[in-house]
């Protein structure tokens, strides 16, 4: 067997966007010759197989096995009451391997593998919960945002908002790629006064495994809440992180010496407003949850849909026909409401906007609020009602703010007749 790579497979991909490679064969005009492909992912029974035509041009074999690989992964958002800093997206990504073969006509018989030879093999691959655009996809290099010693303060967080405003009872979480679990040690928060003093300096230990691939895709608290719920691992300070007197602060991830290993993202605590305060938690296009609050004039509404039926009954009783001022003629036996928000958010940048344009098409949301026990949770969000989004440039625009309206996932009926 003499097959030969032609387009490989990179090593870290998101698995929404194409998953595709290409072979070439010597034998490739045998009698029905064809491609034969199995894909093996980590924790599923057996395997994928494809079986491909030689294609038109070069008589090349393609796979692009995305639409089958997807379905093994899940958004992950750790929960609200959580108490480590450190977490595993063990849903978002996937450990993978494909095995290329060969097969065509032997005396007539279709026969796999005619020649006995070990597979071309594409492994270990690993694929995340991303969904990207044409043109990032195409520029698209892992190593930019490996959380690493050799990316030092280059290695990039999985979102594109660096500046965060947050309350202090905010909840929140950052993501991170990396090829060397063990260089996500630590995360290092500095917090700072209105003056631009330090308050503190606070170090807490990554506690996960570091030996499995889930290693590879994590999330660290960063948010004011999230920070503050962190119960053990400090290797440096004590709770709580936060406090009134904190008007910014920092975190970054480090290696065990200290050094950093992430760039480093910027948190600015602004004091409540006069309204009501909307929290979301949306994925991103890198799979990865960010987190963003609608501080403007906000108003929720409730749309109902019902569904009735006309009665032309007659009240007959033992004296005959009894009417009374209460009977009915429409019947209303099905009413469903639904939760809506219409949201306007503060004054945004240009990068704010850019980067909220992956709210409104993303599928997974969700609003933080405070439950009947007192604690903050999360709502599930069906969709942003939205079917656009404007792009803004702040040197044109002057002050712009984001208008949407979501709606909300549960829904409420009442007493069916």
């Amino acid at each position: 067997m003499a097959l030969s790579i032609i387009t490989n497979l990179e090593n870290y991909l998101p698995v929404y966007n194409r998953l595709e490679l290409a072979v070439d064969s010597t034998n490739v005009g045998q009698d029905n010759f064809l491609y034969v492909f199995r894909v093996f992912i980590d924790g599923v029974t057996g395997y994928k197989q494809y079986e491909a035509q030689p294609e038109n041009t070069n008589e090349y074999g393609i796979l692009d096995f995305h639409n089958y690989a997807q379905t093994f992964l899940a958004p992950y958002l750790p929960d609200n009451t959580e108490t480590v800093a450190f977490n595993q997206a063990i849903p978002a990504i996937k450990e993978l391997s494909i095995e290329c073969y060969e097969k065509w006509d032997v005396d007539g018989v279709p026969t796999f593998n005619p020649e006995g030879a070990q597979p071309l093999t594409f492994s270990p691959r690993y694929v995340f919960q991303g969904s990207y655009d044409n043109s990032f996809w195409l520029d698209w290099d892992a190593n930019d945002y490996f959380v690493s010693q050799a990316n030092g303060t280059n290695g990039q967080f999985l979102t594109d908002n660096l500046l965060n405003k947050v309350s202090i009872n905010d909840l929140g979480w950052s993501y991170y790629l990396t090829n060397i679990p063990e260089e996500a040690y630590k995360i290092q928060i500095v917090t700072y006064d209105s003056a631009g003093s330090v308050i503190d300096t606070f170090e807490v230990e990554n506690l996960t495994s570091d030996v499995e691939y889930e290693s590879f895709y994590g999330c660290v608290a960063t948010s004011p809440q999230s920070l503050n719920n962190i119960g053990g691992g400090f290797l440096l300070g004590a709770q709580p992180i936060i406090t009134s007197s904190v008007a910014n602060y920092t975190v970054q991830l480090c290696d065990l010496l200290g050094n950093p290993t992430s760039e480093l993202m910027y948190f600015e605590i602004k004091e409540p407003c006069r309204y009501t305060e909307y929290r979301f938690h949306f994925e991103n296009k890198y799979g990865a949850f960010d987190s963003f609050t609608f501080e403007g004039r906000n108003q929720k509404t409730t749309s109902i849909k019902r569904s009735s039926y006309k009665t032309s009954k007659y009240p007959v009783t033992a004296s005959g026909i009894v009417r009374e001022h209460r009977e009915k003629s429409n019947i209303t036996n099905w009413t469903k409401r639904t939760e809506k928000i219409k949201l306007i958010s503060d004054y945004l940048t240009t990068e704010e906007n850019t980067w909220l344009e992956q709210m409104l098409y993303s599928n997974e949301i969700y609003l933080e609020f405070l439950d009947g026990s007192g604690v903050r949770n999360f709502k599930s969000v069906h969709k942003v009602t939205g079917t656009s989004w404007v792009e803004k440039e702040t040197i044109h625009d002057k002050l712009f703010r984001l208008e949407i309206e979501v709606e909300l996932g549960q829904e409420a009926y009442s007493q069916r007749k």
